[in-house]
């Protein structure tokens, strides 16, 4: 919207399914949403009124590979402007997010209730430090106190947060070695109940039936490396530095060494965003949804008029 509003003409793609378009988005590969996108840069050439040199792709997170993929191919882009982009393989970036199907299992989730009893840890050291105080106890002690009891939770964090990723990984593992969808369905069901007991069956048959899509399956054997030296277009690699699902040090790192044979590069990470671009600062917290950042939009914008 902010780019139409500028004078730069888009075409808004849907994903298969999606929006009236036929296909399912839950058997569509990377490849083939590449050829999607592809197929939409070959309509607009087509257009009288559009000039045919300057047309570029836009992509946001797993839209910013495929938008990298059809970069890599002969009837590629002039420009590719990547949000959030994945320099990871698909499997080890899916392994490290907080809770891989997170979307499925709720806020109820045995990781949300961990989350919860960290916060009510911390009250309740706040609370046993004003007894101190209360009871003479100097600035030192309580001190000492509070440090303690934030190491100790900092330990538990990390520890909760390792046996999660060694569970995702475990799981993405057996989606890639059982290529039968009931077995592999099967295996799945029974590692999300020992982890989550309370799980409901319904949120349990969700989530193994998204993690054996084709889809799932195609972004899990993806690595964004073997494609990324092919690309010679102009790129934009644009990620916030507060992503907690795209890691902005690790994947840009990856993406650049990746594209190092490319001149026409050009990083740019910007503090406070999230995955969806949003600012994520004291005077955004509470507002739903937070605020996609304007300064992103215009460097945005200002890059692709750059190109020539």
């Amino acid at each position: 919207d902010y780019l139409v509003g500028q004078g730069v003409a888009v075409l808004r793609l849907h994903e298969r399914g999606q929006g009236g378009s036929e296909g399912s988005m839950s058997t569509a590969t990377l490849t083939e949403r590449s050829a999607d996108a592809i197929a939409a840069l070959n309509y607009l050439r087509t257009r009288p009124q559009l000039d045919a040199t300057r047309l570029g792709l836009i992509g946001h997170g797993e839209g910013g590979n495929v938008a990298l993929l059809a970069g890599a191919q002969p009837l590629a882009p002039n420009f590719v402007v990547a949000l959030a982009a994945a320099g990871l393989p698909g499997r080890e970036l899916l392994a490290t997010q907080p809770a891989m199907y997170g979307k499925v299992l709720g806020r109820d989730s045995t990781d949300a209730q961990r989350q919860h009893q960290y916060q009510r840890d911390k009250l309740a050291a706040e609370q046993e430090a004003a007894k101190m105080r209360a009871h003479g106890s100097n600035a030192a002690q309580v001190q000492t106190y509070l440090d303690q009891q934030h190491l100790r939770r900092k330990a538990a964090m990390r520890h909760d947060e390792e046996a999660l990723v060694k569970h995702q990984r475990a799981m993405l593992e057996i989606v890639r070695q059982t290529p039968d969808n009931a077995q592999a369905q099967a295996i799945l069901s029974n590692m999300l109940r020992q982890r989550y007991p309370g799980i409901a069956p319904a949120d349990v048959q969700t989530s193994v039936q998204l993690l054996t899509t084709p889809a799932y399956r195609s972004y899990l054997a993806f690595d964004p490396q073997l494609t990324l030296a092919r690309v010679r277009c102009p790129v934009l690699l644009l990620q916030g530095d507060a992503d907690a699902e795209v890691n902005a040090s690790v994947n840009l790192a990856l993406l650049k060494r990746g594209l190092r044979g490319n001149p026409r590069v050009t990083e740019l990470r910007v503090p406070g965003l999230n995955h969806a671009l949003q600012i994520t600062s004291a005077e955004t917290a509470g507002m739903s949804p937070a605020p996609i950042s304007p300064d992103a939009s215009a460097n945005i914008h200002t890059w692709i008029l750059a190109q020539k």
